[in-house]
């Protein structure tokens, strides 16, 4: 994400008492689908969005475009989402259609004492549609975020941030972070504590677990997605190894600061100076960090782990890039030794907490099912205990994550709130009986939370709330990532978190393929979370560039110079922007209205959207 927006634009960003934007104008009433469609077998959604005064009735599946009835649809009653403006939705389920074919959905709305005909745009049904009609295209989009041209020779020879007599090293390779930043980071936020982000260790380990996936699925229709994932993978793996320090972890951060994001500027960064918020600082840890001599690099939770895990399983790779696999694999335990002996002082509070567990147990896990050596399977089980510990309950909702020590708060996270299961699932396998039945027990309870706090309000899109705590508010369910906590002023549309809970779903299901009725919860709350990305949401908009309609175009200060590319998925819908309750929904708010550089909070395309629904995508059939 950019951004070189200045402080005082950042605090107006919260701001504050704008009215609901003009451009929000309800549309009348239309029916909203997944935009690409449905898969044959799965779950069927489609929602009538309509205000006071509709009359939703005699709703029908035809086909397209001879609109030969196929099946008439039974009309929910009509719900209201609170605080989601005057909107009302009806509900149409046809999960018992499984016929391939193009369809559309007409409904008759009887308002004002007369009869209109509503249709809807066409869709497919088909096996396999999302992996068909979207994978190939969010491996072009990884594929033109590769660092390239005068960026990618500068990086070959670049310096420290801060340390100019520190000697340059060749950091070629990598993502572009984001559509407005040019910068290639293994994290951000690390001010925050409890929301370091995951990027492009989590994009390596993305592709090669999807690899992974896809494989075991046997399908040679996947072969050329096969041959680009391994690409991509090893790309990926050898930037890794080149931010690697020897006896160190990785370098965090390749910085590409000033509004020309000038080649000549490119420098590798210290850690916790993301986004100029230079008052969540914590010298204090930034002095350890020094000290030890890791004041560029990573620690578990600010993306060694998932950069261990990722090259851990890129040494199991059909083949490797500029690096042998034997590299990647000693880079990966080199990293790990250091983490596991320095990972505190790298941390702005010098404490572990949940987002060191899961990114710690995945990396020992990795290195596990690369080696076999014991000394992982004791860090592997070391960290999955430490992580089910943190399983709590209190007054409002039974099995949530807590975040940190005993009486912390619960875990929520702006694209990481799946990892905890996925990281507990990727040890499973490898796990003794006892410790294989305590994990599937925590994995119930964790996904039977979020099933319950989903369902606990009307949400007729079935998307994936979540328990929050803000500094103001305290403890409170919400649909969307809050305004208020330690890392604002940073916050933005959650569409990697919706994704990679929806991951963490699919991932589960192989362990409850005899408890039915559960089954068919997660394989529902999974397909919510992708149809709201397809354009299944209240603004009937894909977020997915080149799929469906209302595709955002971002625009940096009314600018269009950072483009969408095609396959890039966007950050997605927020709640209203100038609330201080993080209640309302807002979506694409222009600058027009907001006066500030927010439009990225909305529209621009990031590296863990589309990571976290390519694994989703992946792991729809996991076995």
């Amino acid at each position: 994400m950019t951004h070189g927006m200045s402080k005082a634009s950042l605090t107006a960003a919260l701001g504050l008492a704008l009215a609901t934007p003009a451009f929000a104008a309800t549309p009348p009433a239309r029916i909203l689908t997944n935009h690409l469609g449905y898969e044959t077998a799965g779950p069927k959604l489609a929602i009538v969005q309509g205000h006071a005064g509709d009359d939703i009735t005699a709703c029908t599946l035809a086909t397209y475009p001879d609109e030969q009835p196929q099946q008439t649809l039974k009309v929910s009653s009509p719900q209201s989402v609170r605080h989601w403006r005057d909107w009302r939705f009806w509900s149409l389920d046809f999960n018992g259609f499984d016929r391939d074919g193009r369809y559309v959905i007409t409904c008759a709305n009887k308002t004002d004492g007369k009869v209109a005909t509503l249709t809807s745009f066409p869709f497919r049904i088909q096996h396999d549609i999302v992996e068909r009609h979207t994978l190939s295209d969010v491996l072009a989009f990884f594929e033109s975020e590769r660092v390239s041209g005068a960026m990618d020779k500068a990086d070959a020879d670049i310096g420290f941030a801060g340390d100019p007599g520190k000697p340059h090293i060749d950091a070629r390779g990598g993502w572009y972070d984001a559509t407005g930043d040019y910068g290639v980071h293994f994290s951000q936020l690390d001010f925050s504590t409890w929301f370091n982000t995951q990027q492009v260790p989590l994009v390596v380990y993305a592709m090669g677990r999807s690899w992974e996936l896809l494989k075991a699925r046997g399908n040679s229709n996947f072969t050329q997605l096969e041959r680009r994932l391994v690409a991509g993978a090893t790309y990926g793996a050898d930037f890794l190894v080149r931010m690697h320090p020897a006896g160190g972890s990785f370098y965090e951060t390749l910085d590409a600061p000033g509004p020309h994001k000038k080649p000549q500027d490119r420098r590798i960064a210290p850690v916790m100076q993301k986004f100029a918020i230079k008052k969540n600082r914590n010298e204090a840890a930034e002095k350890i960090m020094m000290a030890h001599g890791h004041r560029y690099q990573v620690s578990f939770r600010s993306g060694g782990g998932f950069a261990v895990a990722a090259l851990a399983l890129a040494a199991r790779l059909p083949w490797s890039g500029d690096f042998s696999r034997a590299t990647y694999l000693k880079t990966a335990e080199d990293a790990f030794a250091c983490l596991q002996k320095h990972n505190k002082a790298l941390l702005n509070d010098g404490r572990d907490n949940i987002l060191d567990d899961y990114s710690a147990l995945l990396a020992a896990s990795e290195l596990l099912r690369t080696t076999h050596k014991a000394v992982y399977k004791a860090a592997a089980q070391k960290r999955a205990d430490a992580l089910m510990a943190r399983l709590s309950s209190d007054a409002h909702y039974q099995h949530y994550w807590r975040r940190g020590g005993p009486g912390s708060g619960p875990f929520y996270h702006p694209s990481d709130a799946g990892s905890p299961v996925v990281a507990l699932l990727d040890y499973y396998p490898q796990a003794d009986a006892a410790t294989q039945a305590r994990i599937k027990q925590a994995v119930r309870r964790s996904l039977g939370f979020q099933l319950a706090i989903t369902d606990d309000v009307v949400n007729p899109f079935g998307y994936a709330r979540q328990y929050v705590q803000t500094k103001a508010l305290g403890r409170q369910a919400r649909f969307f990532f809050p305004h208020d906590t330690t890392a604002a002023p940073w916050w933005q549309g959650g569409n990697a978190r919706i994704a990679s809970l929806a991951t963490a779903a699919r991932l589960a299901l192989p362990l409850f393929k005899n408890d039915a009725v559960f089954s068919q919860k997660l394989r529902a709350y999974a397909t919510d979370q992708i149809n709201w990305i397809l354009g299944l949401n209240p603004f009937d908009a894909s977020m997915l560039q080149g799929i469906g309609h209302n595709n955002p175009q971002y625009l940096f200060f009314d600018s269009w110079q950072y483009t969408e590319r095609p396959g890039g998925i966007v950050n997605g819908i927020t709640s209203a922007y100038a609330t201080h309750d993080d209640t309302g929904i807002d979506y694409a708010v222009p600058y027009s209205q907001t006066h500030t550089d927010s439009s990225w909070r909305w529209e621009e395309q990031w590296l863990p959207h589309d990571a976290w629904y390519l694994l989703a995508a992946a792991s729809r059939n996991a076995r």
